[in-house]
């Protein structure tokens, strides 16, 4: 043996299954389990390193949907005041690399749009990178579609301080649940 591979077949990029390759190995042909066999993987492989990356772009992905046009309006505004601000916008479900994401529905009965809550389920399974998320959209007769609360989020195990803040929570929700007459 003189040390060398010649082939590599792992099922996916675990660590379980690649964790032990040498680095950047040079590879000459990806065939995938789906679909054709590359023999110039370099963009593969680019855009692997860009979606494994950590970086961030400062952008803003809008994925949305209007019934009667007034969370359209909404959405061209708040697009137009983001990018004259600087910041670079996508309307559409291109959120491999956006820091931020605002989703924008109208309602409809008491809800979000159905079609947006597959587009954020979709989202959440792609698992991007983003740091935020938000929710702008219009409602008429049949009120708000949805009041958000400040998210109690914590690092590892829970101390005094995290037990007093979901406490602060489940207070908050008492309260909007009394003033809404939800008993």
């Amino acid at each position: 043996m003189d040390g060398d591979i010649d082939y590599v077949i792992a099922n996916h990029a675990e660590q379980d299954h690649s964790g032990s390759l040498p680095k950047d190995l040079e590879i000459e042909i990806i065939a995938p389990g789906h679909g054709p066999a590359y023999d110039k993987p370099d963009f593969i492989l680019n855009d692997y390193r860009d979606w494994a990356s950590d970086d961030l772009k400062n952008e803003v992905v809008i994925p949305y949907i209007s019934m009667h046009g007034s969370t359209k309006k909404m959405v061209d505004y708040f697009a137009e005041a983001l990018i004259e601000r600087s910041i670079t916008v996508k309307l559409a479900m291109a959120m491999v690399d956006a820091a931020t994401v605002v989703i924008g529905s109208p309602t409809v009965l008491v809800g979000p749009h159905p079609k947006v809550v597959y587009a954020a389920c979709l989202a959440n399974t792609l698992r991007p990178k983003l740091k935020f998320v938000s929710i702008i959209g219009s409602y008429g007769w049949g009120g708000r579609m949805v009041e958000i609360l400040d998210p109690v989020v914590i690092k590892g195990v829970p101390k005094e301080a995290d037990f007093i803040a979901l406490d602060g929570l489940a207070d908050e929700i008492v309260s909007k649940h009394k003033q809404h007459g939800i008993t």
